[in-house]
């Protein structure tokens, strides 16, 4: 089959109310096989505590429960592969939903840009956007450089404060050494 016919009916499936609708009934018929495959657990369970705890000799007796074994083996095997194949049918559906979206979300800007004044327009867009970055880029490396050398002035301020206010209490210390001897003399 073609292609373009398998992403039409898988698109139409993925989108279609029938096909919705359709999956809404596996999931219902799904709860009631697992209300099934617990129903033949515990009958399986059932039939083998009755042979556990009964001695039967007669052999009709032993074909009888050989065979109630039998069906609610085959009855538990038949309801876990119907629910085990719901849940594969129901995931792989989803994925199939989720692929088809991605795959039409990846193909929409091609479709835009496949025209033939489409992609001329776009890219000189892209060039504006790109020039104006770019200065952006070049203002905000100018205001590093900028804050780069306030602070440097800022440091070299405070050291220069800081030296001026060690000299001054050097002098003041001095003065008051003076006054003192001057009061002692």
């Amino acid at each position: 089959m073609p292609m373009r016919w398998k992403r039409a009916m898988i698109t139409w499936s993925s989108q279609s109310v029938v096909a919705q609708r359709v999956l809404y009934g596996v999931r219902i018929s799904f709860g009631f096989v697992l209300l099934l495959f617990a129903d033949a657990v515990m009958r399986l369970r059932r039939v083998q505590d009755e042979k556990t705890k009964s001695r039967l000799i007669d052999d009709h007796a032993i074909c009888q429960q050989k065979v109630q074994q039998f069906y609610a083996q085959r009855n538990t095997y038949l309801t876990g592969i119907t629910m085990f194949l719901g849940l594969i049918l129901i995931s792989t559906h989803s994925l199939i939903g989720q692929i088809v979206t991605n795959s039409n979300a990846s193909t929409a800007p091609r479709l835009v840009t496949s025209g033939p004044g489409s992609s001329k327009a776009e890219v000189e867009k892209l060039k504006s956007k790109l020039a104006d970055a770019n200065k952006e880029i070049e203002d905000l490396k100018k205001k590093d450089r900028d804050m780069e050398t306030l602070k440097k002035q800022a440091d070299s301020s405070h050291r220069e404060y800081m030296r001026l206010a060690d000299e001054c209490d050097r002098l003041q210390k001095l003065v008051d050494s003076n006054s003192e001897s001057k009061k002692d003399a």
